[in-house]
């Protein structure tokens, strides 16, 4: 039932323009953490009507960004339990899995303050159902005593599909990883339940939980104030890395270690994190092994009580990379179109951004007043071009879509401007320049067990993308997209799949796939293969495939998932 407060708030706002208008907090609230779908269409309605929902002032956007401060309502579930008495609850995550998640509160815990999230992952993969829980419970232990006296809350989920299956051998070891939205569902249930700190959330684990938080802030590095890899296994690609160098990371390591491939992994994460300018501390034992550090958390949450999130960098850069977990499109306040973008960014001055990108066809920055001046004309140039100057409005409903989108209150955008890349050739040439700058200088090491069997499970289950081809140009008549976009000459298709489901034929030319076009030195199909056997579930998807056949294009609809593995290892 719709609230009846913000029922006439919404009427109040239906009328004519009024001079005194503000921000209504009401509507706001209701808009983004609505308490029924008839909560949802008053708010909806009501900001379609209000007066300060479009052309906004930067005291406007300053008064919306308080109103959010105080982040979503805690659900009312009676009085949470502290101290050494947990909090248990499930959570149902995207693809229709569950996770068992506990929490511990601190003893002074009480919702009118918002509490730091250490977020602590088991490792594994676990033998079963119940090892997960009892790993679940056993961090939850040793955070208790650290994050007791330094006031922090711990939650930890059971991993209960991160186990092993039948058919293990010294090269096989099936098992599903903790996809990063399963992962980010857990921690917005937390704070739907709990007040926490946007600002303060920390991912940590130890062995495979302690390579999922490097592959989470990888991908996603505006997620985390910080990361604590224990015992980890390391990384050693630099391209994962540059994506995760704006977070802090603090890892603790003993090189007795022998559930992992050797130190040489870990070491080599330090090394380019370091030349990187990463803000790290690595702390290496002579005389401990695959284990934790407890005695030494004390001194690394005094370490993360100075290291807030950052919200807006100046500078931001996206590589896409082999990790398992890929590079969101978004990263911070730059979106690239499509997944191969390479795209770097930086804020000049407060009325000009130069980009500098490849792989891409537009790119989409998202501002607010603590990255440029929206009171003043902007200037974008893109590849040493001008490709965009003029005012932007700012907009409260634009900014509160993107908060729903991300479900986050701390990063507030008032304004958005999609540029496209120019394709003339010194565009292309300044977007080359990009890549060879960023070319590895740090040998990459051998991919380490968890990455190796999670990959090979992976492949199992999804062994090829039912077609072959080669690359080719772009066929005359088709208006490229983007820079440097080719096409894909249709070789074989395989029998039963579902690419010869959807209809695609050989000798068709395939120019995009699931709306992405495919680039110069993008991998063609075995660059497709890679990207679908990461983001593909066992539920599944549709994907849309555009390709010249016959002087016309023709849209083919295909549906793909992951399938089972091989009974008993065979």
């Amino acid at each position: 039932m719709a609230r009846p407060w913000l029922l006439l708030s919404a009427l109040l706002l239906c009328g004519p323009w009024r001079a005194d208008a503000q921000v209504d907090a009401g509507v706001v609230r209701a808009y983004l953490w609505p308490e029924s779908p008839a909560d949802f269409a008053a708010a909806d309605a009501a900001l379609r009507e209000a007066s300060w929902a479009e052309g906004a002032s930067r005291a406007d956007m300053h008064d919306l960004e308080e109103i959010l401060r105080a982040g979503p309502p805690v659900s009312p579930g009676g009085v949470p339990s502290v101290g050494e008495v947990l909090n248990e609850f499930v959570v149902d995550v995207p693809g229709g899995r569950v996770v068992p998640v506990w929490v511990r509160l601190p003893r002074g815990y009480t919702p009118d303050r918002q509490w730091p999230l250490m977020f602590a992952m088991h490792g594994g993969p676990p033998g079963s159902v119940e090892g997960a829980v009892r790993s679940a419970l056993n961090m939850i232990q040793v955070w208790s005593e650290s994050t007791e006296a330094a006031g922090w809350i711990v939650a930890s989920p059971a991993m209960i599909d991160v186990v092993s299956r039948d058919g293990r051998t010294e090269d096989r070891l099936p098992y599903e990883i903790l996809q990063p939205e399963e992962a980010r569902a857990v921690i917005a249930d937390v704070r739907a339940r709990f007040s926490i700190n946007p600002d303060r959330i920390v991912s940590t684990g130890i062995s495979l939980g302690s390579n999922f938080s490097i592959a989470y802030a990888a991908a996603h590095p505006d997620w985390f104030s910080a990361i604590v890899p224990v015992s980890t296994e390391g990384e050693s690609r630099e391209h994962l890395l540059r994506s995760l160098a704006p977070v802090p990371v603090y890892v603790l390591e003993g090189t007795q270690d022998r559930n992992i491939r050797g130190v040489s992994g870990p070491r080599a994460l330090s090394e380019i994190l370091t030349a990187l300018g990463n803000d790290l501390v690595y702390r290496e034992f002579g005389d401990r092994a695959h284990e934790g550090f407890s005695e030494h958390y004390p001194d690394v949450l005094r370490w993360l009580d100075s290291r807030p999130r950052r919200v807006d960098p100046a500078e931001v850069l996206r590589v896409p990379h082999r990790g398992i977990a890929a590079t969101s499109r978004r990263v911070f306040w730059l979106e690239s179109r499509d997944r191969q973008g390479v795209v770097s960014a930086r804020i000049v001055s407060p009325t000009e951004i130069h980009i500098v990108a490849r792989s891409t066809g537009t790119v989409r920055l998202r501002l607010n007043d603590r990255l440029v001046d929206l009171d003043q004309p902007l200037t974008v140039v893109v590849n040493g071009q001008r490709v965009w100057q003029g005012r932007l409005e700012r907009s409260f409903r634009g900014a509160l879509d993107d908060v729903r989108a991300t479900v986050d209150e701390r990063r507030v955008y008032a304004a958005q401007v999609e540029v496209e890349v120019p394709r003339i050739p010194a565009s292309v040439a300044e977007g080359r320049s990009l890549t060879s700058r960023l070319e590895p200088t740090h040998a990459e090491g051998t991919l380490s067990f968890w990455e190796m069997y999670a990959v090979g499970a992976l492949e199992e289950r999804f062994p090829t993308v039912g077609f072959s081809g080669e690359e080719i140009p772009l066929p005359a008549g088709v208006e490229p997209t983007a820079p440097e976009q080719v096409a894909v000459r249709i070789g074989q298709v395989t029998d039963g799949g579902a690419a010869a489901r959807a209809g695609l034929r050989p000798g068709d030319v395939l120019l995009t796939f699931g709306g992405e076009p495919f680039f110069a030195e993008g991998g063609g199909v075995e660059g497709l293969y890679r990207w679908l056997a990461r983001e593909l579930r066992t539920q599944a998807s549709e994907y849309t495939m555009s390709a010249w056949r016959s002087g016309e294009i023709v849209s083919l609809v295909g549906t793909f998932s992951l399938g089972p593995y091989r009974p008993g290892g065979e």
